[in-house]
């Protein structure tokens, strides 16, 4: 059984298990490395090709890589400075949002492109953040030297200390933004400083022919031929601080920002990714795989399935639905389809039965050295709870109906300052004027990309579904009502009619009325607002039931990890990825998916033109791009055969998240960036594949071309380095 240690005993420890994970040999290409570490994984690196040392990459006293990856929207996409103006480069699926936001039927920019010719006519997106890297430091030594690693409040004690160290670093550092971040489930932690711009606006964007080239078809697939692309710029106040937007502002003076290669990839190149993976769960349990294979996995297909449906319909009904549809049918296929490819390939790979192999050397491992063991009970508590009362759908239901991707709820939420302010014993007139007037401002933002008719189709959906999972103790009026008849399912979707029929919330219209004429009593005659604080209340009420499960499931997965740390010391180990900066190293490299085949690691806009004479509108190319291919004007972006390439593989470690993150060479040059992975190795989040898992790259050269030939924007070229050789 383990004892409790003291204080400086467990420091001592600590110290002791950091060095010893930090002084061995890497396994090669796997790990999604913190930037700060990267001296460990220098000679690996090396081996592999690389000719740049640990300063050039990762420093806090001169110019290094770091300073030149970029965060963006505090954890959404990775992007990366290319100018020493501020230019920044991501992929145009994770600026599809920004461009919907700018687009009108007439000036349709998803469709079209957008391509600022100057500055001046750089669009501002509201709400739009880029952060950039100062430092990273460990401060699990100072945070465990305040806290005993058994004490009962022991996650309280360590957030409140983190609390308290960003609270002394962003008063020291006027203006930084800082993070302390648990790495290794709660067993390190580490400080994160950057500074953080407010003023982002979009410079250019290819049209969607070639930003989303091959659509959801090609998602997740192997070949390619997406332009995934977009420009941002980042603009400060005239001194250099990062404000917020202003006419005044001026562009980003980059501390460093990439030179980019005309030279190119081949074959076993050495690779480089740096960016912000988002989530990963390599030191999870077998329990969690399974939860996401056989729980997760069919209730997404089944039912975000139904949502995708409803959304494409929508979007085929006019032109105005399918700019305002767009971001939201992106996202749905995206999650969709990952969730469903990772149930697969969790499968494929035996993920579960691997973990369960690794938990029975665990458990052997700790009784050898008399430790406790009691946590795995605490593992497989909590899930078979959840897999008991069914609530991992359930609660995918409620957080549809009342979050995402059904609007209504949200809508919901929007007006709850102003529904307090009415609902109050004594209505302040002032305050729910004041509250009303925001309201009524705030009601085209809110209702920009609503569509009635496939909220509607959305919501009898995961009405459904919830009437399939949701247990007889619930006693609701309405839900009660609607689960009476075992057909449910068939006049679900006319229920939900009525219910928006009779609903302020279900068009802008309605709700201005009821903000112009607010009678409270008519929200407690309004179907939506009823069941959603019916939904609230059961959203409440497995919180309560879980709490004690969800507590003692925190604890054992923090001491899962250690054990996982501690009996393994042979090579260095990675935190699993949580939107911080991270590397990760390989090569460009092909794969086989199957016997037989045998997939080339690059593409060429021939294949590109191949794929135009397929039917759906998703592979239609542009006539301009399409004359220029005839034409054969590809200029001094054509590889030494003479082809465009457009895409490439590399071996790299990389998850959600990593979207738009640089790709780089030996040099440290840019040579494309990452949009994708292959659906055949989803199992990513959870273990590395080598042979198969693979890291989908837009080349940097058909950046230049689209810029250059197509957009004819030759003033965004003249702010880039450009090295023609190595």
């Amino acid at each position: 059984m383990l004892k409790n240690p003291t204080a400086p005993l467990f420091i001592k420890l600590s110290t002791m298990m950091v060095l010893m994970l930090l002084s061995f040999t890497t396994i090669a290409d796997e790990g999604m490395w913190l930037i700060s570490q990267v001296e460990e994984s220098m000679a690996a690196m090396q081996r592999l090709g690389l000719k740049l040392t640990a300063d050039d990459i990762y420093s806090i006293n001169s110019s290094s890589s770091k300073d030149a990856v970029v965060q963006l929207d505090d954890g959404g996409c990775s992007a990366e400075l290319i100018s020493p103006l501020g230019l920044v480069l991501t992929n145009h699926h994770c600026a599809v949002g920004d461009i919907q936001y700018h687009s009108t039927v007439a000036n349709n920019l998803l469709h079209d492109g957008f391509w600022a010719s100057c500055q001046e006519e750089e669009l501002p997106l509201p709400g739009k953040t880029a952060l950039t890297l100062k430092r990273v430091e460990d401060v699990t030594n100072r945070i465990l030297g305040m806290v005993n690693f058994n004490d009962a409040n022991y996650f309280e004690r360590t957030s409140e200390i983190a609390r308290e160290i960003v609270r002394q670093v962003e008063k020291a550092e006027r203006g930084v933004h800082a993070q302390v971040v648990p790495m290794y489930n709660h067993n390190q932690f580490f400080l994160f400083v950057y500074n953080r711009y407010t003023d982002i606006r979009l410079v250019g964007a290819p049209p969607s022919s070639i930003g989303n080239f091959g659509g959801d078809i090609d998602n997740w697939t192997w070949p390619r031929h997406t332009g995934d692309f977009a420009l941002y710029r980042i603009y400060t106040s005239p001194n250099g601080k990062p404000a917020d937007y202003s006419k005044r502002n001026v562009p980003f003076k980059s501390k460093n920002y990439f030179k980019i290669s005309l030279q190119g990839v081949a074959p076993n190149d050495f690779t480089m990714v740096i960016g912000y993976p988002g989530t990963t769960y390599r030191y999870s349990s077998s329990y969690q795989a399974a939860n996401e294979r056989d729980v997760v996995a069919p209730w997404v297909n089944e039912v975000w399935g139904g949502f995708i449906g409803s959304v494409k319909r929508g979007m085929q009904t006019d032109s105005l639905a399918k700019v305002k549809l767009t971001d939201k049918h992106d996202m749905l296929v995206n999650f969709w389809q990952k969730d469903t490819y990772q149930a697969k390939s969790l499968s494929n790979f035996d993920v579960v039965p691997k973990f369960q192999e690794r938990e029975k050397k665990m458990v052997r491992w700790l009784e050898e050295n008399g430790r406790d063991t009691d946590f795995f009970s605490s593992i497989s508590e909590y899930y078979n709870f959840i897999d008991e009362n069914s609530y991992e759908p359930i609660s995918q239901c409620l957080n549809s109906l009342t979050y995402w991707p059904v609007e209504v709820g949200s809508i919901i939420y929007e007006a709850y300052d102003f529904i307090i302010e009415l609902a109050a014993k004594k209505p302040s007139k002032r305050r729910v004027r004041r509250e009303a007037k925001h309201l009524k401002n705030e009601l085209p933002g809110i209702f920009e990309n609503y569509n009635e008719q496939v909220d509607k189709e959305m919501y009898a959906k995961a009405l459904e579904s919830l009437m399939k999972y949701l247990p007889d103790s619930v006693n609701h009026p309405i839900l009660s009502d609607i689960r009476i008849n075992e057909e449910y399912g068939l006049y679900i979707p006319f229920l939900v009619d009525y219910f928006y029929e009779q609903s302020n919330f279900s068009s802008q219209e309605k709700m201005c009325q009821f903000i112009e004429n607010p009678i409270i009593d008519s929200l407690f005659a309004d179907p939506l607002f009823v069941l959603h604080l019916a939904y609230e209340d059961q959203i409440l009420d497995i919180y309560d039931s879980l709490e004690v499960y969800s507590e003692k499931l925190r604890w054992a997965k923090r001491d899962y990890t250690r054990a996982l740390l501690d009996m393994d010391t042979t090579q260095t180990r990675y935190p699993d990825a949580n939107s911080t900066m991270r590397l990760s190293y390989g090569k460009v490299r092909g794969y086989s998916p199957a016997d037989g085949v045998n997939f080339l690691p690059i593409t060429y806009f021939k294949g590109k033109v191949e794929k135009g004479v397929r039917p759906e509108e998703v592979f239609r190319i542009s006539p301009k791009e399409q004359e220029l291919w005839e034409l054969g004007s590809v200029g001094r972006y054509a590889d030494r055969n003479g082809g465009l390439p457009i895409c490439f593989l590399t071996d790299n470690d990389i998850t959600n998240g990593n979207s738009g993150s640089a790709v780089l060479n030996a040099q440290g040059h840019l040579v494309g960036i990452a949009f994708d992975g292959n659906y055949e190795a989803m199992a990513c989040d959870f273990m590395f594949e080598p042979d198969m898992q693979r890291t989908i790259a837009t080349d940097i050269r058909y950046v230049l071309f689209v810029i250059d030939k197509l957009a004819q924007a030759t003033h965004l070229l003249d702010e880039l380095t450009i090295v023609e050789g190595l």
